[in-house]
């Protein structure tokens, strides 16, 4: 049985990711199982998903998919190679995976992997250092050592897709797994431009969605992320409110000692005392970013940090392994993979929350930080009046008929 991984968000699910699932299967054969880690309810960028988890995992499942696993929130809010690396280690945890699939602006198998190797290497990681210390951020610093080694094409790695592309192929050699890899070329709409060739990028249905203009991003969802979406607008379970988050977050940012920010996941070389100060002069989380960003330090990786306080996620938390596999929904084809996992996973494997108070002190505290991201979500989302509090501990995992065919 052929069973091929995808890191994603689905944030939201469009027709490129359908296509993506039709692709593998294309070249994997019509039976191949797709299984896919999924970001839960706040997403790598920084912020709150469009969707609650679950409701994007159905989605994902009527749509193609065929298993979907949650990315916990202390490895989804993580760099790119983070979150690559969190995700990678849960699909592989299953132990029944035979294959990884990727997007990539330059889908060549060969080029990635060299790439992947080299930035591995000790004289690349070196270089990097050494121009890390001119005060340029990580992404300039890598390009300006790989250059030295690959000229022009090192230029290739900064492309958006490319990069976590890469980053999927260093998490493989990194983990020592034997995995075919199936980079597939993104098609129509750019990372963050308007549509084309009957494909929207993320970023834009974003920003169509949040400016109320449903009507222009419906067309480019499958059918069954167009209904999620519908209905959730309707009941005021999508598109947090960025005013009650906001609000929410600088209450919790201004009691925040530096000592307690120096805890935070990437911060390092006192920028600790950069953003406390930033929390107490800024009037919005836009204007805290902004002041405590620099070269060094990117705008993204200044949100994930305000958000990671906001969630009391911490480095240590991190830095701890993925302790366990948790299903968020599946059909009967995922089932088969999930009973073949059982008896070869190196991660314990949970469709009952109930059942993580079996596992160690450490997949506990990991499952305690998924569940009160998904209760400080719930608060901040339009209908939060319907707010139940601990709703993560009694979702098992959805269960669906039999394999859904990808639009």
């Amino acid at each position: 049985m052929r069973i091929c991984g995808v890191v994603s968000e689905y944030n939201p699910l469009h027709s490129g990711h359908v296509f993506h699932w039709k692709e593998i299967r294309r070249r994997l054969g019509a039976d191949c199982a797709i299984v896919c880690c999924m970001s839960g309810d706040f997403v790598q960028r920084g912020e709150g998903a469009l969707l609650p988890k679950h409701l994007r995992a159905r989605a994902a499942v009527e749509a193609g998919a065929d298993l979907v696993l949650e990315n916990p929130a202390p490895y989804a809010l993580q760099s790119a190679e983070g979150f690559a690396g969190g995700g990678v280690r849960i699909l592989s945890g299953l132990g029944v995976l035979t294959h990884l699939s990727f997007g990539a602006e330059d889908a060549d198998e060969g080029w990635l992997r060299e790439m992947a190797s080299i930035l591995l290497e000790h004289d690349t990681v070196a270089a990097t250092l050494v121009q890390l210390k001119t005060g340029v951020s990580y992404a300039a610093a890598r390009e300006r050592a790989l250059f030295a080694r690959m000229q022009e094409r090192a230029a290739l790695v900064q492309k958006p897709n490319n990069i976590l592309a890469v980053e999927y192929c260093k998490a493989v050699l990194r983990q020592g797994l034997a995995l075919e890899l199936v980079p597939v070329a993104r098609q129509g709409a750019a990372h963050d431009g308007a549509p084309a060739a009957d494909h929207a990028s993320a970023s834009w249905l974003r920003q169509q969605l949040r400016q109320g203009s449903a009507d222009a991003a419906l067309p480019y969802l499958p059918a069954s992320s167009a209904a999620a979406l519908t209905r959730a607008l309707e009941e005021g379970t999508a598109l947090l409110s960025p005013e009650r988050l906001e609000c929410a977050m600088l209450s919790r940012l201004i009691r925040l000692e530096p000592e307690e920010l120096a805890l935070l996941p990437d911060a390092a070389e006192g920028l600790e005392h950069r953003l406390h100060q930033a929390i107490h002069t800024g009037r919005t989380l836009e204007d805290i970013a902004l002041q405590a960003k620099t070269k060094r330090y990117a705008l993204s990786r200044i949100r994930r940090m305000l958000l990671c306080a906001y969630l009391g996620i911490t480095a240590e938390d991190a830095a701890v392994p993925a302790p366990y596999i948790r299903v968020l929904a599946m059909n009967e084809r995922g089932q088969e993979v999930l009973r073949l996992a059982r008896k070869r996973a190196s991660l314990p494997l949970l469709t009952k929350p109930a059942h993580i108070r079996r596992l160690s002190p450490e997949a506990q505290r990991c499952f305690a930080l998924e569940a009160l991201a998904c209760d400080l979500y719930q608060l901040a989302l339009p209908g939060w009046q319907r707010f139940s509090p601990g709703s993560d501990w009694r979702q098992d995992a959805i269960r669906l008929s039999a394999p859904a065919e990808a639009e």
